[in-house]
């Protein structure tokens, strides 16, 4: 191998590290986080800030959930926690979690290079809780959707988003768990995809860390010969494909959402 093969295995396995590793995760957060921000807005400026708990209390506990479960995962001290809440506008002016619907605060050890990379995973975590959840309840509720989704993250195409399913339940009890996952699924999107402006200034705290982090291991892969392009292919890309069916669903709701409100978009 030359030189200058040498270098461009080096620089392809850094590219795929970061492509994989950061850019992908950046990129859903930032979409997942526009829509269900628009969608929540909209909801409040119609229907009262406190809106949102209404219609979105279950994705706010696991939202909130998904940082304190990583908080701790990252040995960060957790000093408050609030899970859920109703927001106060009245009292702003002294109470800085006034207009929050939940928070989890924590510290950390700023001499820790663990605890301080945690923070790019505790502000992102909601975004992971929130999918988990909702594709666990597509298992539970819509077995043979689920099948397609993970059909589609393997084999990207269109038509495996629709199999016609092969089910022995009852069309009543098939009406009954759709209504229910419809449900769940708008008030996971409604209250837990937004991002907060506090949980990216969380996050930006780690991404130094992690970015050098992320530069090792495609450095390593790179000198040592891994294949973590054809890795991440089998790995992480279904994933991302996964987070792609997330994003539809985020769409669907937000467009409903416009449509109940008659709010132009």
């Amino acid at each position: 191998m030359t030189i200058a093969d040498f270098g461009q295995q080096v620089l392809i396995s850094l590219l795929t590290t970061f492509f994989y590793g950061l850019g992908l995760p950046l990129f859903f957060s930032w979409v997942l986080t526009i829509i269900n921000r628009n969608s929540k807005q909209v909801l409040a400026s119609h229907f009262g800030i406190n809106s949102q708990v209404y219609l979105g209390a279950l994705g706010i506990i696991i939202h909130e959930s998904s940082h304190l479960l990583m908080a701790l995962l990252f040995a960060h001290k957790i000093t408050g926690v609030r899970l859920i809440k109703f927001a106060h506008p009245q009292q702003a002016p002294d109470d800085p979690e006034a207009l929050t619907l939940g928070y989890v605060n924590h510290r950390w050890n700023s001499g820790s290079t663990y605890q301080t990379m945690g923070n790019f995973f505790i502000g992102f975590a909601p975004i992971v809780g929130v999918s988990v959840l909702i594709f666990g309840l597509t298992a539970w509720l819509l077995p043979t959707v689920s099948a397609n989704w993970l059909a589609f993250a393997v084999n990207p195409q269109v038509g495996t988003l629709f199999h016609a399913p092969v089910t022995n339940i009852p069309i009543g009890a098939a009406m009954i768990h759709i209504l229910v996952w419809l449900v769940f699924v708008t008030n996971l999107s409604v209250g837990g995809f937004d991002l907060s402006s506090a949980d990216l200034r969380n996050s930006s705290t780690g991404l130094a860390t992690y970015t050098l982090l992320l530069g090792l291991i495609g450095l390593s892969a790179g000198l040592l010969q891994w294949p973590v392009a054809t890795w991440a292919q089998h790995h992480l890309l279904p994933i991302y494909l996964a987070l792609s069916v997330v994003v539809a669903i985020s769409g669907v709701v937000n467009i409903a959402i416009h449509w109940i409100t008659k709010t132009k978009f």
